[in-house]
């Protein structure tokens, strides 16, 4: 699933740049990859994949959130407060894209 491969990427990004604070950025990446987890086991018709989809974050083969999708992804449990878990992060992906146009959800 394409969202899968997105927050599973995030994760490479987050521990590439792990140097300045290798505790945080662990974190954030165990969460990211176990939000691809939980990603991965949706069903297609599920509410958030369907925000998204209509979002306009399916281009082809790749999953794009936008800017601030991106921004939501790359500093997911990155706080010292644990923030929540992975159903979470993909409400808060499909409430940053809104519901535009519609688009075929590909998986």
């Amino acid at each position: 699933m394409l969202v899968a491969e997105f927050l599973r990427a995030q994760a490479g990004w987050r521990l590439a740049t792990a140097e300045a604070d290798p505790v945080r950025a662990a974190r954030c990446a165990a969460a990211l990859l176990d939000a691809a987890a939980y990603v991965a086991g949706l069903a297609e018709d599920d509410r958030d994949l369907a925000l998204l989809c209509q979002g306009g974050c399916f281009r082809g083969n790749v999953f794009d959130p936008g800017p601030k999708g991106m921004s939501i992804a790359r500093w997911w449990q990155f706080a010292d407060a644990p923030q929540a878990g992975p159903r979470d992060l993909v409400a808060a992906l499909a409430a940053a894209v809104g519901a535009g146009p519609g688009h075929h959800l590909i998986t």
